[in-house]
């Protein structure tokens, strides 16, 4: 149990990194987090802040991008997209490579310790892959880089000149193409979970670059997945369980 004074000094540091949420969000969220903070607090004394901490981590900057998104026009948003996104290959490209693969980690990082992305699915949450692979424009795109990597993946089994890429780099082909289709047939039901799927499995393409037209096909559905945003609610005060 925590003191009196204590208690206080902790209330105040957490109202304190509440500022990080946009104030939109604040407005709606702060006094009912606040409040549960409070009231896990005179509990569970500091070890809140072993769920405090990890919870505004992965939770500011899904809203900060959301908010962002939001301000901007879908013109806007797409052309910033792929300004920052074809930069980033640019980039790349200059360096020898790794630029684009490392945004691309550093930003899925964020979105993966979302809990709904593994999270199980209950039967039925999930669109038939035809359906799924129609529901956007870039879905297509997305469809076809998920199909290359599994059919890569299987090809790599019997062409690899080792074991290490048989063994490793098929796995690794096939988990991210599998994880491409599902997070489309994920996405109608829980679009967070689908998106940052789709996002995550766009590294190998991305990686590759030097073949141009993978990761071509990776930044269109990077710039669809980004335009289209990651809910169709109104953001929610994040758990702190």
């Amino acid at each position: 149990m925590a003191s009196t004074r204590s208690a206080t000094r902790q209330q105040a540091m957490y109202r304190a990194l509440l500022v990080l949420y946009p104030r939109s969000f604040r407005r709606d969220y702060s006094e009912p987090m606040a409040q549960l903070f409070g009231d896990q607090l005179g509990h569970a004394g500091w070890r809140v802040w072993l769920r405090a901490v990890p919870d505004l981590t992965r939770t500011v900057p899904t809203e900060r991008i959301e908010e962002i998104m939001a301000r901007l026009g879908t013109g806007a948003r797409v052309a910033a997209l792929a300004f920052i996104v074809v930069g980033a290959v640019a980039v790349s490209v200059g360096l020898g490579g790794g630029a684009v693969p490392i945004l691309a980690i550093a930003f899925v990082a964020v979105l993966i310790t979302q809990r709904r992305l593994f999270a199980s699915t209950r039967h039925g949450e999930h669109a038939p892959l035809r359906a799924a692979a129609v529901q956007a424009w870039w879905a297509p795109l997305a469809a076809l880089l998920g199909v290359a990597m599994v059919v890569g993946g299987i090809g790599t089994i019997f062409e690899a000149h080792n074991w290490g890429g048989r063994v490793f780099g098929s796995a690794l082909l096939l988990a991210f193409g599998g994880g491409m289709l599902f997070g489309l047939m994920r996405r109608p039901f829980d679009r967070l979970a689908g998106n940052s799927m789709i996002l995550l499995a766009t590294i190998p393409a991305l990686a590759f670059f030097w073949v141009i037209v993978p990761a071509v096909l990776a930044i269109l559905v990077w710039i669809g997945v980004m335009s289209s945003g990651f809910s169709d609610r109104s953001p929610a005060a994040p758990a702190m369980p």
